[in-house]
């Protein structure tokens, strides 16, 4: 009798296990974006490492269609453009379940753990000193954003690699 209840116990467990697994994330766990000020992500001992030539400013929006949060700018001392925005209210399969024609994602190396695609459109030219967006899962139904404008300089690392080092600056002050 007791030997058929712990069976039966183990048969529902494990059938509450795969039911929760399905609807799961493959993310180490959720980072809450509703709070996150952007502009404190970036820390005052990254910014010679990453270039950062004058002090970060707050913007009260995310640039995009149907995008909230907030954003922070930076500018680079070779004079580039780097958005980092916690958004709220989509996460990245807005890109990887696309209904925008012209978008694009491929999944790169994660980021502290945390699955991160990059996103382009038809119209933005495929090279390294292009514009370069990077998201980061962070949590269902929202995303980090590393958006790098057009290289300026021919001294900037490419676009992407720029990228990459703000997501990880700004992942590694979320994550921890």
């Amino acid at each position: 009798m007791i030997g058929r209840a712990l069976r039966v116990a183990a048969v529902l467990m494990v059938s509450l296990g795969l039911v929760a697994a399905c609807g799961s994330s493959d993310r180490p766990r959720e980072l809450s974006m509703g709070d996150v000020k952007p502009c404190d992500l970036i820390s005052q001992s990254s910014f010679q490492q990453i270039q950062v030539s004058t002090e970060s400013q707050k913007l009260d929006s995310v640039p995009g269609v149907d995008t909230e949060g907030n954003t922070c700018f930076y500018r680079l001392r070779t004079g580039n453009t780097v958005y980092v925005s916690a958004i709220t209210n989509h996460g990245i399969d807005r890109w990887t379940n696309s209904s925008f024609e012209d978008a694009r994602s491929q999944d790169i190396p994660r980021v502290q753990g945390f699955r991160a695609i990059k996103v382009w459109f038809d119209s933005d030219r495929p090279d390294p000193d292009h514009k370069c967006r990077i998201y980061v899962d962070v949590a269902g139904g929202q995303s980090l954003r590393v958006e790098v404008g057009e290289t300026v300089n021919e001294e900037d690392p490419p676009t992407c690699d720029t990228a990459r080092r703000f997501a990880e600056a700004a992942m590694k002050s979320l994550a921890h």
